[in-house]
């Protein structure tokens, strides 16, 4: 039988067409984690992935966050001059040294490769990085609805731009949307205002996505309530979903997949939390959540987060043994 590659395995089990298995995969576990399970019985020097044969997913390297990276830009919405400094496509660190190659490399290999779409969400192309910045963004929302669409679309045209730089050399396997704007209780927003002011820039980034064959469009979130913004979402074009920290009834996926159908992908699901209590509660939510989403299709198992350092090596260890077997059982 020939080998299936990774890159394979991952299309095939995601669009529906009957992978051999379903591939071994979840997120590196953080530093303090590691320096628990070394403890514990990892190995020195390997990592988790090493060690549980999983199929990692690699970055292109773009960065599409306002320049400089992981800082406020809350002059967005005052300073019309600022854009130029936190959005330039040309600045050479939005790209990592030598992607072409690399990427090139790792598709050889059958290697999944991924793209990030977007640079945070609506938020945060609106500049909000703290309270008071969020605040700003709500008056501007009702006040400046004009100014808010330029600046939305200016942005947009700044995704599309490195975008367009990264896939007309490189070939990608899907592309990850992120859009923090729900608490556990729903969005911050109206749906109605979602819908105008963000979705017309997912149109545009998922249109050139199309353009470049990019298969899948994964919207990523952590924590909150978007179920109200989902519909609109996933009509044009976003056909993945990734939830992190799931604490609410609509974000599971049960619920998710009885809402819209097998032909919406899901990644993840299983409650992490449940690794930190004992191997009763491991086998359960390992038990209770994957077969009936693998029968369903368009599933791809792993933890809804990366695992933490309040859970034993041992538990992650029988976590990853228990999806096997039912791997095993086709």
């Amino acid at each position: 039988m020939a080998t299936v590659s990774q890159k394979n395995r991952f299309l095939r089990t995601l669009q529906g067409n009957g992978a051999d298995r379903f591939p071994f995969f979840d997120l590196e576990p953080a530093e303090d984690t590691l320096e628990r399970w070394h403890h514990e019985g990892l190995p020195p020097g390997k990592s988790v992935a090493e060690y549980f044969s999983l199929e990692t997913h690699h970055s292109t390297g773009l960065m599409l966050r306002s320049y400089p990276f992981f800082q406020k830009a809350s002059d967005l919405l005052h300073d019309p001059s600022s854009f130029t400094r936190y959005y330039d496509p040309d600045h050479p660190s939005r790209y990592a040294k030598n992607f072409v190659e690399h990427c090139k490399r790792l598709e050889q290999e059958g290697r999944v490769l991924y793209v990030d779409a977007s640079g945070g969400g609506l938020l945060q192309m609106l500049g909000v990085g703290d309270w008071e910045s969020m605040l700003s963004a709500f008056f501007a929302l009702l006040e400046k609805p004009r100014m808010v669409e330029d600046l939305v679309n200016r942005t947009t045209n700044f995704y599309c731009a490195c975008l367009e730089r990264v896939l007309s050399k490189v070939s990608v396997d899907y592309a990850s949307f992120y859009e923090p704007i729900a608490s556990n209780t729903g969005p911050v927003i109206s749906p109605a205002m979602f819908k105008r002011f963000a979705i017309p820039g997912y149109k545009k980034v998922i249109s050139l996505l199309e353009k470049f064959n990019v298969p899948l469009r994964i919207l990523c979130t952590t924590g909150g309530d978007l179920s109200s913004l989902l519909p609109s979402l996933i009509e044009i074009g976003i056909n993945g979903l990734w939830i992190s920290n799931i604490r609410s009834t609509g974000m599971e996926y049960a619920a998710l997949r009885r809402t819209f159908g097998s032909d919406v992908a899901l990644i993840g699901g299983i409650d992490s939390v449940s690794l930190s209590l004992d191997e009763a509660a491991v086998r359960r939510v390992v038990e209770k959540t994957v077969p009936p989403l693998l029968e369903s299709g368009h599933y791809l198992p792993c933890l809804d987060d990366r695992p933490r350092s309040n859970i034993p090596f041992a538990h992650y260890r029988l976590y990853r043994q228990v999806l096997g077997e039912i791997a095993r059982k086709g």
